[in-house]
C-alpha cells in the first residue's frame, strides 16, 4: 500500500529536479563596449563577473567576484608569464616600432574575429587551492620528480567555467613611431559556459 503522502514527496522531489534544471548552466552571452581608459564590468551568474581592467595601452579581461579585485582565471590558464590572451593592448597589432600593422599571422594576441579562450574557478576556496599548485610547480624547493609531476598534473583541475572572447571591432589611437598604440575604442562579445558540480574537472598542463 503506497502512503498517502507518497504522491506528494514525488511531486516535491520532481519540483526540485526541475529546479536543477534550470539552473543556470546554461551558456551565458554578453556584449559590450569600452573607451580608452573605461571599466567593464558586467554579471556572469554564480556570483561572477566579467571585469575589463582598464591601462594606459588597453585592458586586463579577468572573472571574479563583485567589488573584489580577485582574478579567478590566474591560476588555471597558460601561459603563466609573459603575454596572455586575457591581454588587449595596442602594441599587440602594431610593429615593434609602432610604424605600422602587424601582418596577422604576427599579433601577439587575436585580433578582430579571433577567439580568446580561457578557463575561471568558481569559488575563493578553488582559487586558493590553484594558486598553491602554481607555487608548488615553480617556487617549492626541494621537491622530487613524482611531487611536481602531480602538481603539475592538478593544474588547471579546479576550473569549472570556460569562456571565449572575440573583438568585434577596435579602433586603435597614438599611431607615432617610436611611442605605444593604445586602443581608443573597443567592441567585443564574450561567452561564459559552467560546468555542473559532478562533471569532471578541467585537466591540463602548464
Amino acid at each position: 500500500m503506497i502512503p498517502r503522502r507518497a504522491p506528494l514527496l514525488i511531486f516535491l522531489l520532481t519540483l526540485c529536479a526541475l529546479a536543477s534544471a534550470q539552473t543556470p548552466l546554461a551558456p551565458v552571452h554578453i556584449t559590450g563596449e569600452v573607451h580608452r581608459g573605461e571599466k567593464f564590468e558586467r554579471d556572469i551568474t554564480h556570483g561572477l563577473v566579467l571585469r575589463l581592467v582598464p591601462y594606459d595601452a588597453g585592458w586586463d579581461i579577468e572573472v571574479g567576484p563583485a567589488n573584489t579585485p580577485d582574478d579567478y582565471t590566474d591560476c588555471v590558464n597558460e601561459p603563466l608569464h609573459g603575454v596572455t590572451p586575457r591581454q588587449i593592448q595596442g602594441s599587440h597589432f602594431r610593429t615593434d616600432d609602432n610604424t605600422a600593422a602587424r601582418p596577422p599571422s604576427d599579433f601577439l594576441t587575436p585580433g578582430i574575429g579571433g577567439k580568446r579562450e580561457f578557463d575561471f574557478v568558481l569559488t575563493a576556496a578553488d582559487q586558493s587551492k590553484s594558486c598553491a599548485n602554481i607555487d608548488d610547480i615553480e617556487h617549492t624547493p626541494k621537491q622530487t620528480d613524482a611531487q611536481r609531476n602531480a602538481a603539475t598534473s592538478r593544474f588547471g583541475a579546479l576550473a569549472r567555467g570556460s569562456a571565449t572572447f572575440t573583438i568585434t571591432a577596435m579602433t586603435l589611437g597614438n599611431l607615432q613611431p617610436g611611442q605605444q598604440a593604445w586602443i581608443d575604442n573597443l567592441k567585443f562579445e564574450a561567452t561564459f559556459t559552467f560546468a555542473k558540480p559532478d562533471n569532471p574537472p578541467h585537466q591540463k598542463n602548464p
